[in-house]
């Protein structure tokens, strides 16, 4: 919120950089010398900027006032199961279980990720438990599109509650095991998305330590979020030695018991989950491929050795084994042998995260997840598009003419569902707004043949305690101000005998019209919008101020003695103006 609304209103009040900060920003771009510091003589001028008087001002804005009172709000939060509606279940694991929700406030849909505190107790889980809801507040700031991120966490008597971001497209184990294995381009879209997802939490210093592909979640557009950071772990102040993870994916550093480390970890399950994202589980290869080359079998036409090629889990499981220190063993030991149909771009990529030398893996050579970025097999990738998960330009343009209406199936629609309801609103709308314009024209057939001089709605503070305000329809005539409300037939009138004077003044942020009445009573009118406010106040003033004119001038008139040509050439009382006069 505050980056949205208030931090861009500030930024676009800052002043213009210095000379000094362009030459600097200039000089290193012409030199394509683009480093992390290039901009720090602007963010250095930008915050010296908002540090004085546009900060005060911010502080002294309602924008401020606003921005504090929705923190209240925030702070004030406790959430309760009765906070949500609960749907079906979407998920199970060892602790409890997933379920669909949604906000009962603002009706946004979630998934709520529930542990039984009996079967933590059980399994002695509590410390995976409170480590999982501090990984998850670690790396949910920041909104990474490519990490399924908490928004809420709280407890019942017996449960605890991670309030997750919705992921309906199941995950990568499913998909492996419905699709069979991917190709190099599909790999290559899925690993960027998980590679930001990891550098997210890397610079955050936070390692995974599980990353797999029955832990890699699709949402409903098929982008991918690395989800359940039950076994992640915090290293920015003493690097972890414990041995966790999935056997077959887990580094030779966090098998070697007692050995430190840190993000360096994620890249070799990173080449794992690939490996196996290429190559896919035995049984699904195998049962793929019976189905597809069954019928050759019989005419002898393909070799059956040729289905074992590549039946394996990950590139230390090659024979489907279960045996958890053999699978260790190989991961120790073993050096990878690559099919040769990967691709040499391919090829040195798995080469590279697959190092069991940590100072010669790719992404543990001091530039991270950059390093893994700048590799040749992701080279033509626009990280900032794969960021923002949006389609190029040139693949939007395939669709500009897929969208379509088809009347008579809309039509139908329409008719079957909804169509006598709003016609019946439309119609009581219609009917009110008849009402309101025939009431309307007989108010202002009211001034019509008259000498009146301005018409139309004001506000008009009333009650007893002069604090509500009511809408009325107003008459201005040269010497009185005529009102009644809608749908009265009787008329209000104030003279301008009555009148001492005429002010602008303001209530709560809107500007009034005052009125001071003879016997220290007051007459405030507010109008709907300041074009009218600044022609009733005109047109008011004038009035009042031609009537006191003519006041004025009357006593002394009435004083002088009156002739006879006076009295024969005084008007009839019927045919006198409207001023009295």
């Amino acid at each position: 919120m505050y980056d949205a609304y208030i931090m861009r209103e500030l930024l676009s009040c800052t002043h213009t950089f210095s000379k000094q900060a362009v030459e600097h920003v200039q000089s290193h771009l012409s030199k394509k010398q683009v480093t992390a510091t290039l901009f720090q003589p602007y963010i250095e001028e930008i915050c010296e900027s908002l540090r004085g008087d546009i900060f005060q001002k911010f502080m002294e804005s309602d924008k401020f006032t606003r921005f504090c009172q929705w923190k209240n709000v925030e702070l004030n939060i406790h959430l309760t199961m009765n906070d949500f509606s609960v749907h079906r279940i979407i998920g199970r694991g060892g602790f409890g279980e997933v379920y669909g929700c949604r906000k009962a406030d603002t009706g946004k849909m979630y998934a709520m990720k529930c542990l039984d505190k009996k079967r933590v107790k059980m399994k002695q889980g509590e410390t995976l438990a409170l480590n999982e809801r501090i990984m998850l507040s670690l790396v949910s700031t920041g909104d990474c599109p490519f990490i399924v991120c908490m928004t809420y966490a709280f407890h019942t008597p017996d449960k605890l509650c991670f309030i997750l971001d919705l992921m309906n497209g199941g995950d990568m184990h499913y998909h492996l095991s419905q699709h069979g294995v991917f190709s190099e381009k599909e790999m290559r879209f899925y690993a960027s998305e998980i590679i930001l997802g990891l550098e997210h939490m890397h610079t955050r210093f936070v390692v995974y330590r599980d990353l797999k592909p029955a832990n890699i979640l699709l949402d409903e557009y098929g982008h991918v979020r690395i989800s359940d950071l039950g076994l992640a772990c915090d290293f920015s102040k003493k690097k972890p030695h414990a041995s966790v993870g999935t056997h077959g994916y887990m580094a030779p550093e966090v098998l070697q018991k007692g050995t430190p480390y840190d993000s360096s970890a994620d890249w070799f399950s990173l080449g794992c989950m690939l490996f196996k994202l290429l190559r896919g589980p035995a049984a699904v290869l195998r049962t793929q491929r019976l189905k597809l080359y069954g019928f050759m079998f019989l005419s002898h036409a393909i070799d059956p050795g040729y289905l074992k090629l590549g039946l394996s889990h990950s590139p230390f499981r090659q024979h489907k084994t279960k045996d958890k220190h053999e699978i260790d063993r190989m991961t120790l030991t073993v050096n990878v042998q690559l099919p040769d149909a990967f691709s040499p771009e391919l090829r040195s990529l798995l080469e590279g995260l697959l190092q069991r030398d940590v100072s010669q893996r790719l992404g543990c050579c001091g530039g991270g997840a950059q390093e893994v970025k700048e590799h040749i097999f992701f080279k033509g990738i626009d990280w900032q598009h794969v960021y923002l998960r949006k389609l190029l330009d040139c693949d939007q343009d395939l669709y500009k003419n897929f969208p379509l209406v088809i009347s008579e199936r809309w039509q139908q629609e329409v008719v079957e569902t909804i169509y006598d309801a709003v016609n019946a609103d439309t119609d009581k709308i219609e009917a009110r707004k008849r009402a309101k314009n025939k009431q309307l024209g007989q108010e202002e057939d009211y001034a019509l043949g008259k000498d009146c001089i301005m018409h139309g709605f004001m506000l008009k503070l009333g009650n007893p305690f002069l604090t509500q305000w009511q809408r009325r329809y107003f008459y201005l005539f040269p010497n009185r101000l005529e009102w009644r409300g809608e749908g009265e037939s009787r008329q209000n009138l104030l003279t301008m005998e009555q009148i001492l004077s005429v002010e602008e003044t303001q209530i709560k942020d809107r500007k009034c019209i005052l009125f001071r009445i003879k016997g220290g009573k007051q007459f405030v009118l507010q109008c709907e919008s300041d074009p009218e406010f600044a022609q009733w106040l005109k047109e008011l003033t004038c009035t009042f101020t031609e009537a006191q004119r003519l006041l004025r001038r009357a006593p002394k008139f009435l004083n002088k003695p009156r002739t006879t040509i006076l009295e024969l050439s005084k008007p009839p009382l019927c045919h006198r103006n409207s001023s009295g006069l």
